[in-house]
C-alpha cells in the first residue's frame, strides 16, 4: 500500500515540474515577442518628439501679423545691399556758450548806475542802450579832451592862415617884380591876407619906387649940367639904398613867413598829439567800454552810456538802478545763443579722430531731442593733451537759430574715423536687441516675418555692417521692427 501511494505522488511532482517549465517557456516567448514589438514603438515616439521639437524651433522666430496690425504698424522693408560705410566714433559732449558771443558787461570806472533799461530775458540789438553810469573821473577826462580839441582847432586855424599868407606873399612879390604901381597893388591885394608883411614890403617898395622915379626925371637935367654932379650921386645913392632895403625886406618877409608857417604846423602837430594822449587816457580809464561809448555833449560829460556790442539776450543782472559801482563790477551778462559750441574730449584710444581738420562736419544728437540729428562744424582740435583727462579737447560750432538747444545740455558726438569701405549693410533702425542678442526680421510673405540673429561690424550714422546672418537680396523690416519684437515676445510668453 505504501508502494501504491508513492507512485501517484511521484507522478504529481513530475507534472508540476513540467507545468512550471512550460510556464517559463511561455513567459520567455511572450517577453521576446513584447520586446520585439515595443522597440519600434519607442523609435517611432522618439522620431515624433524630434519632429515636434524641430517644428517648434522653426516656428519660434516666426511672427504672423493680422491685417489690422499690419496696417496700423505701417511696416516698411528694404533690400539688403552693399553700401559705402564711413566708420564713426561716438563720444559724450556738452553744449557751451560761444565765448566770443557771451560776455559780462562790466563797469570800467567807479560811479553811480544812473539808468538800467534792460531786464533778464530781454533781446537787444547791437548798439542798444544797456546802462548809463555817472562818474566824475569820466567828466574830467572828457573835459580834457574838449580843451585839447579847442587847442587843435586854434592851431589848425593858425596853420591855415600862415599857409594863405605865404601864398599871397609870393604872389605880391611877383607883382612887385613887374614894377607895378602902388595903387594897382593895393587894389589887387585889398582882400587878401598878408599880415604885417603888407606894410613892411609896400613901404620899402614905395620908397624905392619914389627914388627910382625921381632919378629917372633928373637924369636928362644931369646930362645937360643943370644939376650938380654931387646931387645926382646923392640921388643915385638913395636909389641903391632904398633898393637894398626893399630887397632885404622881401627876403626877411619870405624867411619870417616860412618860419611862421613851420611854427604853426608844429603847434598843430603838438595839439594833435595832446588830443590823442587825452583820448588814450579816456580809453584807458574806460577799458573795453570805450568801444561802446556814444557821442557826448558838454551837458553830459560825466555820463557814460554802455551799449550792446552785438545782438543777443540779457542772461542776468548783477546790479540795480542807483547802485554804486566799483571798478570791474559786472552790470549784466549778454549772450548770443544763435550759435553754440560743442565740447568733447578725444582720448588715446580714439586717437584716429585727431586727424580731423577744421571745418569737418560731425553729427550731434541729444536725448532731449531724440528725433533731431544736428550737424556741427569742427572749430579746432587742441594740441595739448590734458594731464587729468589724458585727452585733447575738440570744439565745434553748431547752429541754434531755432533756439531749441541750451548751453549745458549733454549731447553725443559722432566723429568720422579711418577710411570708408564697402560692406553688406542695413539701416540702424532695422536692428533690435533682446537678451544681449541682435536680430532683424526678414520678410517671408505678405504678413509673415522671421527673426534672424545677426552679427555686426563697423557702424556709421546711416549704415551698420552685417558680418553674419544675412545675405544680399533679403528684405528686412526697417520701420516697425520694434512692433514685431513685441509680438514675438508676447507669443513666447503665451
Amino acid at each position: 500500500m505504501s508502494q501504491a501511494l508513492s507512485n501517484p505522488v511521484r507522478l504529481s511532482l513530475i507534472s508540476i515540474i513540467k507545468l512550471s517549465i512550460g510556464i517559463l517557456i511561455v513567459v520567455g516567448i511572450a517577453g521576446a515577442l513584447y520586446f520585439q514589438r515595443a522597440q519600434p514603438m519607442e523609435v517611432a515616439i522618439s522620431h515624433v518628439e524630434e519632429s515636434l521639437a524641430d517644428e517648434t524651433a522653426d516656428r519660434a522666430g516666426l511672427v504672423m501679423l493680422t491685417p489690422e496690425k499690419l496696417l496700423a504698424g505701417e511696416l516698411t522693408a528694404e533690400v539688403v545691399e552693399r553700401h559705402l560705410i564711413q566708420p564713426e566714433l561716438t563720444v559724450p559732449g556738452r553744449l557751451l556758450y560761444d565765448e566770443t558771443r557771451h560776455i559780462a558787461i562790466k563797469a570800467p570806472i567807479s560811479g553811480i548806475l544812473a539808468e538800467l533799461p534792460v531786464k533778464p530775458g530781454d533781446k537787444v540789438s547791437k548798439g542798444d542802450l544797456l546802462a548809463v553810469v555817472n562818474s566824475a573821473e569820466i567828466g574830467r577826462a572828457r573835459s580834457e579832451i574838449l580843451r585839447r580839441q579847442a587847442d587843435m582847432e586854434l592851431a589848425t586855424a593858425e596853420r591855415d592862415r600862415m599857409k594863405e599868407i605865404s601864398v599871397n606873399l609870393e604872389d605880391l612879390l611877383k607883382v612887385i617884380e613887374q614894377k607895378t604901381k602902388i595903387d594897382q597893388i593895393e587894389s589887387l591885394f585889398s582882400d587878401k591876407s598878408l599880415g604885417d608883411y603888407r606894410q613892411r614890403i609896400l613901404s620899402g617898395y614905395s620908397r624905392y619906387l619914389l627914388a627910382f622915379e625921381l632919378m629917372e626925371k633928373v637924369q636928362p637935367m644931369a646930362q645937360s649940367g643943370a644939376i650938380a654932379t654931387r646931387q645926382v650921386r646923392e640921388w643915385e645913392s638913395d636909389v641903391q639904398v632904398t633898393r637894398s632895403e626893399f630887397r632885404s625886406a622881401c627876403d626877411q618877409s619870405r624867411y619870417d613867413a616860412a618860419q611862421s608857417k613851420r611854427s604853426a604846423e608844429s603847434n598843430l602837430a603838438e595839439a594833435e598829439r595832446q588830443l590823442k594822449i587825452a583820448q588814450e587816457e579816456l580809453r584807458t580809464l574806460m577799458g573795453s567800454a570805450s568801444e561802446l561809448e556814444a557821442e557826448f555833449s558838454r551837458a553830459s560829460l560825466s555820463s557814460l552810456e554802455i551799449r550792446a556790442p552785438f545782438e543777443g539776450t540779457i542772461e542776468s543782472l548783477a546790479l540795480a538802478r542807483n547802485e554804486r559801482l566799483s571798478v570791474t563790477d559786472s552790470i549784466c551778462v549778454l549772450a548770443d545763443t544763435t550759435s553754440l559750441y560743442v565740447s568733447a574730449d578725444i582720448r588715446e584710444n580714439d586717437w584716429q579722430a585727431v586727424e580731423m581738420t577744421s571745418g569737418t562736419e560731425i553729427q550731434v544728437t541729444s536725448s532731449a531731442l531724440p528725433d533731431e540729428q544736428m550737424m556741427a562744424r569742427i572749430h579746432y582740435i587742441g594740441r595739448e593733451v590734458s594731464t587729468t583727462a589724458n585727452a585733447v579737447p575738440l570744439i565745434a560750432t553748431i547752429d541754434n537759430s531755432d533756439g531749441q538747444l541750451r548751453p549745458g545740455m549733454f549731447v553725443r558726438v559722432s566723429l568720422p574715423v579711418g577710411k570708408s569701405r564697402e560692406a553688406l549693410a542695413i539701416h540702424p533702425e532695422s536692428i533690435v536687441q533682446h537678451d544681449n542678442k541682435k536680430f532683424v526680421f526678414v520678410e517671408m510673405g505678405e504678413r509673415l516675418f522671421n527673426r534672424v540673429d545677426i552679427k555686426t561690424g563697423i557702424e556709421s550714422r546711416e549704415w551698420v555692417e552685417i558680418t553674419d546672418g544675412l545675405k544680399a537680396g533679403q528684405k528686412v523690416v526697417r520701420n516697425g521692427a520694434f512692433i514685431l519684437k513685441s509680438e514675438l515676445l508676447l507669443e513666447g510668453e503665451e
